[in-house]
C-alpha cells in the first residue's frame, strides 16, 4: 500500500467543523467504515466511486445528474468534505458517501463491489523524479481496480503533467485489461460525462497548461 503524504486537515480549521462532519450519515472515517456497506445496500443499483475528489465539485455534479446511482468519493484530505458538507445537506443528496481513507485503504473495506465508472480527476503529479513513485497510478493500482471493475466499467482520468500522462497511458496498454477509448477524449468527454470546471482544472488553464481527459474501458 502506497504511504499517505501530507496533512489530513487543513490549518487553522475549527475543532466543531470537524465534528459536524463526523456526524453526518454521509462520512465515513475509519471508527464507522464498516456502516458503508449499508448505505451501499441501500443503493442497489449501479456504484461508482471518485479518487481523490478535490473541491468535491465534479462527485456532487455527478450525484445530481444520476440520482438513482450511488457515488463513493475517498480523499485523505479533509480538506474537500469539510467544503462540501453544507452543500450536500443543503441540497438533500442522498446517493453520495465521502470518506478519508485513501482508495488502497478503503478496497479492504468493499466486498464484491464493482464500480461502473472510476473517476481519478487531476491526481498529484509528483513531478520530481526522486518522488515520481508516490503517483498513485502505477502497476500495483491497475491490479486493484481491475478487481473493482467488470466489462464495460469505465475509468476516466485526467492530468495536466505531460509526463504522467504518458506513464498513465503505458500502465493502462501494459495490462491489456483497458482499453483507451478513442471516442470521448478532452472536451467530448467533459460534455459527455457532465463534468464540471473543478479547481484543478481551472488552475491548469490559468497556468496556461494542456490538461488532458481520458476514458478508458474495461475489456475483461
Amino acid at each position: 500500500m502506497l504511504p499517505f503524504y501530507g496533512r489530513k486537515l487543513p490549518r487553522r480549521i475549527k475543532k466543531t467543523e470537524v465534528e459536524k462532519l463526523q456526524k453526518t450519515n454521509f462520512f465515513f472515517s475509519k471508527r464507522n467504515i464498516s456502516k458503508l456497506a449499508i448505505k451501499i445496500s441501500e443503493k442497489p443499483s449501479e456504484v461508482n466511486l471518485e479518487i481523490g475528489f478535490g473541491d468535491g465539485k465534479n462527485i456532487i455534479s455527478q450525484a445530481q445528474v444520476l440520482k438513482d446511482e450511488l457515488f463513493i468519493a475517498c480523499d485523505p484530505y479533509l480538506k474537500g468534505s469539510l467544503l462540501i458538507r453544507k452543500n450536500i445537506e443543503r441540497l438533500k443528496i442522498k446517493n453520495l458517501a465521502l470518506t478519508d481513507l485513501p482508495f488502497l485503504e478503503l478496497t479492504k473495506y468493499l466486498k464484491n463491489l464493482y464500480f461502473k465508472k472510476i473517476f481519478i480527476l487531476f491526481p498529484d503529479p509528483w513531478p520530481k523524479k526522486k518522488h515520481k513513485k508516490r503517483r498513485l497510478i502505477n502497476d500495483n493500482f491497475i491490479k486493484t481496480i481491475s478487481k473493482f471493475t467488470k466489462k464495460k466499467s469505465r475509468i476516466l482520468v485526467s492530468t495536466d503533467n505531460r509526463d504522467y500522462l504518458n506513464q498513465i497511458l503505458y500502465t493502462f496498454y501494459k495490462t491489456k485489461e483497458f482499453k483507451l477509448n478513442n471516442k470521448y477524449f478532452n472536451d467530448s468527454l467533459i460534455m459527455k460525462y457532465n463534468i464540471p470546471k473543478t479547481t484543478y482544472l481551472r488552475k491548469a488553464m490559468e497556468s496556461g497548461n494542456k490538461s488532458y481527459f481520458l476514458v478508458f474501458d474495461k475489456e475483461i
